[in-house]
């Protein structure tokens, strides 16, 4: 899932006096803006209250003999225009501008940030590694991203919301992280972290799907095959021999029962699960639902377990990148962001840091209150506050998940392939009674020619009268 990404919107309304007013607020979506605003009003009694989402425009412009193009934020299209005009341009366009990019591929990802870190180590200034990745990266995706950021850092932007921009492009997590590195006294190391947890996410991923690729095929292939079975073949065998047939076995009657029932409602069915998937999708985007379905998804027998634990590394993985001395609120705040995981990033937020932040609470009594993280988490994390090693203890505890993943993974294809095998056992012993059941059937000859030579009542002729 992608991560969920806050927009900025305007309020404007009127006090009680007819003075109008204006309010800029963020927010993940319109209708929790709309909330918001209406919140405020309640408490303030605006009147005329309206919310207005900023977006982007791309403009078209003559100054002179010479045209220029590009993209400006705003929250309408009239304030655009009126802004170009007041600057003494011409203008000759403003269109809506879509901002569709596509995620690079992970293995650039990862060769962009390893390379970066050797020319780091050979002591060259980060803007001219920019401008050496930028034209030699052969994802374009990635090329236009580092463009972009060389673009916003010469406008003066700061070096974190620069590659914040770039989320969709590089992750919103590694953005995030080498943002915070931009910005740090030594880059290097944190760079080499970060290509390695890039490359760590990158094999997870693969390493799920291949897990899951044969199995989902195979899966679709069997349900095809009895679908086909019973909803077709089965039924127009059992129509030709129907004159012929006595008594019609029971798991035969079953598959009938079913296979009509099937083709009668067969579009309700198709639309029920089609809606019912695209409700569940929706729900899960929301920041609700992904809080509720991460809270609920770590809790599925062994493939929970391998969740949680990756769960776990990857905090482990950021906050080891990012933590520097002390209670690093902010590393812990950012390593509860990349967990990829919304329930324990919400628990952290509201439970762990705002405890830490206001009784003083240690680090590791923190997590323990948090009710996510593993028993071994803790216990590291209590004898890392003893020994002032929170540093060091978070990367070995992320190599210690790293490699159990790995085996958990492994097993995890082998339970798969037991499962599938089970499901295609089950499968096949169905078929091989309904075809017996279908093979005998038995057949009554007499009754087929009883019904062929049956005299319809309304064509006997009474000869008793014809002399």
């Amino acid at each position: 899932m992608s991560q969920l990404s806050a927009s900025e919107y305007r309020i404007q309304a009127t006090d009680q006096s007819g003075r109008p007013i204006q309010r800029y607020i963020t927010s993940l979506s319109l209708f929790a803006a709309r909330k918001r605003a209406s919140s405020l009003a309640k408490n303030y009694s605006w009147k005329k209250i309206s919310v207005s989402k900023k977006k982007s425009y791309t403009y078209r412009v003559l100054r002179g003999g010479s045209q220029i193009e590009g993209v400006q934020s705003a929250y309408s299209k009239d304030e655009v225009v009126a802004a170009l005009a007041k600057l003494g341009f011409t203008v000759k366009s403003v269109r809506r501008f879509y901002d569709v990019r596509f995620a690079a591929s992970p293995d650039e990802v990862v060769s962009f940030i390893g390379t970066s870190a050797k020319l780091l180590e050979q002591k060259l200034p980060y803007n001219e590694i920019l401008q050496i990745m930028a034209t030699h990266v052969r994802d374009k995706n990635l090329r236009g991203a580092l463009r972009a950021i060389i673009r916003d850092l010469k406008d003066g932007v700061d070096s974190r919301d620069a590659f914040l921009r770039q989320g969709k492009v590089i992750g919103h997590d590694t953005a995030l992280m080498l943002g915070i590195a931009s910005k740090s006294g030594d880059m290097r190391p944190i760079f080499e972290s970060v290509a390695k947890f890039v490359e760590r996410q990158a094999d997870f991923r693969k390493g799920l799907m291949s897990s899951m690729l044969l199995p989902a095929v195979t899966t679709a292939a069997l349900v095809g095959a009895l679908v086909f079975y019973v909803m077709y073949l089965l039924p127009n065998m059992v129509e030709m021999l129907k004159p012929m047939m006595g008594e019609m076995p029971p798991l035969t009657a079953f598959s009938m029962e079913l296979s009509s029932i099937l083709r009668e409602n067969i579009i309700a069915i198709c639309f029920v699960a089609a809606a019912g998937l695209g409700a569940f999708y929706a729900y899960i985007n929301t920041v609700n639902g992904r809080v509720w379905f991460d809270k609920w998804v770590i809790r599925i027998p062994y493939i929970g377990r391998i969740l949680r634990n990756t769960t776990s590394e990857l905090f482990c993985r950021v906050l080891g990148i990012l933590y520097t001395s002390g209670e690093n609120i902010d590393a812990i705040e950012h390593a509860a962001e990349s967990c990829r995981n919304r329930h324990l990033e919400k628990q952290m937020k509201t439970i762990g840091i705002p405890t830490m932040l206001k009784y003083g609470t240690e680090f590791w009594k923190a997590m323990e209150m948090v009710g996510f993280f593993p028993e071994m988490v803790i216990s590291r994390f209590r004898t890392a506050a003893e020994t002032g090693s929170v540093k060091a203890t978070s990367v070995q505890l992320a190599d210690y998940y790293e490699m159990e993943n790995r085996y958990a993974m492994k097993n995890l294809v082998n339970v798969i392939e037991v499962g599938v095998s089970m499901i295609i056992m089950l499968a096949m012993v169905f078929l091989t009674l309904l075809s017996s059941e279908t093979a005998s059937i038995k057949i009554e000859p007499n009754r087929s020619q009883e019904q062929n030579t049956t005299v319809r009542p309304d064509t006997i002729i009474d000869f008793r009268n014809k002399e």
